[in-house]
């Protein structure tokens, strides 16, 4: 008789995979990757470019609020005078403080204060060094790290966004009593004022308010929120030209380099002022591809793309210009 079939031993014998096999299924996963990172890293650029723009608008309207409440924009930075009051180096970014639901720690700002100053109570410290979410893009990782003020031991909170100055250099040396203060104005935010609506004769929907800003390394000053010569920009250059910006701080590692060029020099921090003050030109630039993103006096956000004519640029950034502009920008 004879012996049982077992139904095992008639199922087929599994074979594992060949090397060569592996070596395919290795091969087609790294081209799906390759294929699929420009479109996924695209897709995460949007998404920061979109929370760069409502950003932007953001800090539009908190600037149209506080025109409301004061009668014009904000000063750019500098001294400047309120009645009789000289009031010491805070810049346009903490006048707005209160606009963007920061009221607490505009609660916490003596304005008679000198704010490079080598001791500052800890409320004006924590005003300082404040890093806000809504003042930061997302496209820029530098914004993040505060600005190192090695002279006083302290580092200072940034943001991504600067106030329209008009055309750079920011201006002349400030005298000593400040009897003689000159009071630069061709943007919007100027040397010690700011300008109203009544000043923009060219039609807010053709003027500049603010643009973005790249901070660059932990040393270079021009996006520090709370300390003098700080968030502006300049029409001198198109959007992310590579010309180096003027600086009174200057990193090592933004010298005539990389996204954020400033040029060094002897003055303070590496930058290129000594003792002639607020000669500074900053040019707008952002980490997006192919422009910046910028709010007009009107509130409304567009995106302007690095290839507009300097002209244009230059009759976007005055206020009073009488320059005729086409839908084009």
């Amino acid at each position: 008789m004879a012996p049982p079939i077992l139904i095992s031993n008639l199922r087929p014998r599994r074979s594992a995979f060949t090397l060569v096999e592996l070596l395919v299924v290795i091969a087609i996963i790294g081209v799906l990757v390759a294929l699929l990172l420009p479109a996924v890293q695209a897709a995460r650029e949007a998404a920061r470019r979109m929370q760069c723009s409502n950003n932007t608008k953001q800090i539009a309207l908190a600037l149209h609020g506080y025109h409301g409440d004061h009668g014009s924009f904000p000063p750019g930075y500098g001294m400047f005078r309120t009645g009789t009051t000289i009031n010491s180096e805070w810049p346009w970014v903490p006048r707005i403080f209160p606009y963007v639901e920061q009221q607490a720690l505009s609660d916490l700002i003596d304005w008679g204060v000198h704010i490079g100053s080598t001791s500052l109570n800890p409320p004006l410290d924590q005003v300082t060094r404040a890093q806000i979410s809504s003042f930061l893009c997302p496209s820029d990782p530098s914004a993040l790290v505060p600005f190192d003020h090695s002279v006083v031991a302290r580092t200072y909170g940034r943001i991504s966004y600067a106030g329209n100055f008009g055309q750079g250099p920011m201006g002349q040396p400030i005298s000593i009593d400040l009897t003689e203060v000159p009071l630069r104005m061709e943007g919007i935010f100027g040397r010690f004022k700011g300008a109203s609506f009544k000043h923009i004769t060219d039609g807010s929907s053709n003027t500049l308010l603010v643009s973005e800003l790249i901070s660059g390394g932990p040393t270079t000053i021009r996006t520090t929120h709370c300390y003098d010569e700080g968030p502006v920009f300049m029409q001198n250059y198109t959007p992310n030209d590579p010309t180096p910006d003027l600086t009174r701080w200057c990193d090592p590692e933004d010298a005539n380099q990389g996204a954020s060029p400033c040029a060094p020099g002897p003055g303070l921090g590496g930058g290129i002022m000594g003792s002639q003050f607020d000669m500074i030109i900053h040019t707008s630039r952002s980490l997006h591809p192919g422009g910046v993103t910028v709010a007009l006096c009107d509130g409304s956000v567009r995106f302007i793309g690095d290839s507009i004519s300097i002209e244009v640029w230059q009759a976007l950034g005055t206020p009073a210009g009488g320059e005729t502009l086409s839908e084009s920008f």
